[in-house]
């Protein structure tokens, strides 16, 4: 049967919008266009929408009618692509109005769709981007809460450099050996004043009164130096500790002194006024004090130096836990920060978007030519057809006459019988009828002119194809409408 082919073109513009929001607004590329186009207008859904609007889905008795008659628009539906940016649809069907009918109705309802299907989608982009951008948001305020409760919290140890700890502890190391140096030069000296003590008697003329009252003032000197000391500083201050060894030292040797005039008094002698503590005696005593005092302050320092290591070494420890968890707050704030950064571009691409579909700005399809009524059919190829038919007739009369031949076992030479060896006698030539020479050349030439009239009637009908006359399709289809009404009377007057 005769098939009609309809198409239409369709041309995707894209506006000059497009080029001025570039990295903008978020829009497809025309290679992505064509492959949705391409997959939505053989899709299913749109091939049974285009059978509902031109009533065709009627004409199916079930479901799997249905099917049948989908898959079959399917298959003879064609897309096809030209240059870059333009489509032709085509259909082809033994009606040529239902073929213009469903492809302008294929190509009405896909823009229509298209159009709609691009706003949806706009819309459905910036309502999702909306809510992720607040999600974030969200995110990112409860990861910067969370840095700062924890700088709150662990401050020292994530504030504090290591290297200045490092540096600190050294260095109070380093105190500490020149502390040791100085004890050991003062256990020295120490001990030498403890020597010559020896060698010293404790007592001489002196007056006893003047010692005691010098040994008053000393005191009371150092301790309001003690009291200012004691204001700014603690009382494990190493001035504070050597201060406190001075004056208990002064104070047992004003006891001693004490003693001494009491003693004296109660003798009665009447040298008991200059009867005193020999001043050499005196003097070394009170440097051993110092000495004494001033090895206490470095013990004490020595100490208070060795609790500041510990201290430090504790912290030092805590530093790396502190610091990793302060990253890792800090690296997730980050994540969520990029991420919420980005979706707000996004969002403003989105926005863009959603407006240029709005207003119908972005790309659009404009029908070049929609599908006309087709008067030549395509299919069959009637050209190639006649070519193949004359082509296989001369094929097959040759074939014919070579298979007759060789079918045919009969001597026509002499020379073939002496080929085969055998003796020749004698050569009897076929005598021809000339009535039956007539009769046969006759015949021949009946057939070759019906064969040269068929030659020309082929010959006529190639021609009429290559014009492009459809006066041969005419007259068929008159005929064959002629027979179909003729058999519609004849079943109608049986029933």
């Amino acid at each position: 049967p005769e098939k009609y082919e309809a198409k239409s073109s369709i041309i995707i513009e894209r506006n000059v919008i497009n080029d001025l929001i570039k990295g903008v607004a978020i829009t497809p590329s025309m290679t992505e266009r064509i492959k949705v186009l391409r997959d939505t207008i053989l899709s299913r859904s749109m091939i049974l929408r285009v059978l509902r609007e031109l009533d065709l889905d009627t004409m199916a008795a079930d479901d799997k009618e249905l099917e049948e008659m989908i898959y079959s628009f399917q298959r003879r539906t064609s897309v096809k692509v030209r240059k870059s940016n333009l489509f032709i649809i085509s259909f082809q069907d033994k009606d040529p109005a239902l073929a213009r009918d469903y492809v302008n109705s294929l190509v009405r309802t896909y823009v229509n769709e298209n159009i709609s299907a691009k706003r949806e989608e706009a819309y459905g982009a910036s309502r999702f981007l909306k809510e992720q951008v607040a999600f974030f948001k969200e995110k990112l305020d409860k990861a910067e809460e969370a840095i700062i409760k924890f700088r709150q919290e662990q401050g020292i140890y994530v504030a504090i450099d290591e290297r200045s700890i490092i540096s600190e502890i050294k260095q109070y190391n380093a105190d500490i050996a020149k502390i040791k140096i100085r004890r050991k030069e003062l256990i020295a000296k120490r001990d030498s004043i403890k020597r010559q003590l020896k060698g010293e008697e404790p007592y001489s003329v002196a007056v006893i009164d003047n010692a005691a009252g010098n040994n008053s003032l000393l005191i009371a000197s150092l301790e309001s130096r003690l009291n200012q000391l004691l204001v700014s500083y603690t009382e494990n201050y190493p001035e504070v500790v050597k201060l406190k060894a001075e004056i208990e030292a002064l104070r047992r040797q004003q006891a001693e002194l004490s003693k001494s005039k009491k003693a004296v008094e109660e003798s009665g002698s009447p040298d008991s006024a200059i009867s005193t503590i020999n001043p050499i005696y005196q003097e070394l005593k009170q440097e051993l004090n110092k000495v004494e005092s001033e090895i206490n302050a470095l013990n004490a320092k020595e100490k208070m130096l060795g609790s500041m290591i510990r201290q430090k070494e504790e912290e030092l420890r805590y530093i790396p836990e502190g610091k990793k968890k302060l990253a890792d707050l800090e690296k997730e704030r980050d994540s969520y920060r990029n991420i919420y950064e980005q979706l707000l571009m996004r969002l403003g691409q989105s926005e863009v978007s959603k407006q240029m579909e709005v207003a119908d700005k972005a790309t659009t399809f404009r029908i070049v030519e929609p599908a006309t009524l087709p008067t030549i059919p395509v299919s069959p190829n009637r050209k190639a057809l006649i070519l193949a038919g004359v082509f296989m007739g001369f094929l097959g009369g040759f074939g014919a006459v070579f298979f007759r031949e060789s079918l045919d076992s009969s001597i026509k030479e002499v020379q073939t019988v002496k080929n085969l060896g055998i003796e020749v006698l004698a050569v009897i030539p076929k005598i021809f009828d000339k009535s039956e020479q007539r009769v046969v050349r006759k015949r021949d030439l009946i057939m070759y002119t019906l064969a040269g009239l068929y030659l020309l009637v082929i010959l006529a009908a190639f021609v009429h194809e290559l014009l492009g006359l459809t006066y041969i399709g005419t007259f068929f289809a008159g005929i064959k409408l002629d027979l179909m009404n003729i058999i519609a009377r004849l079943q109608g007057d049986m029933f």
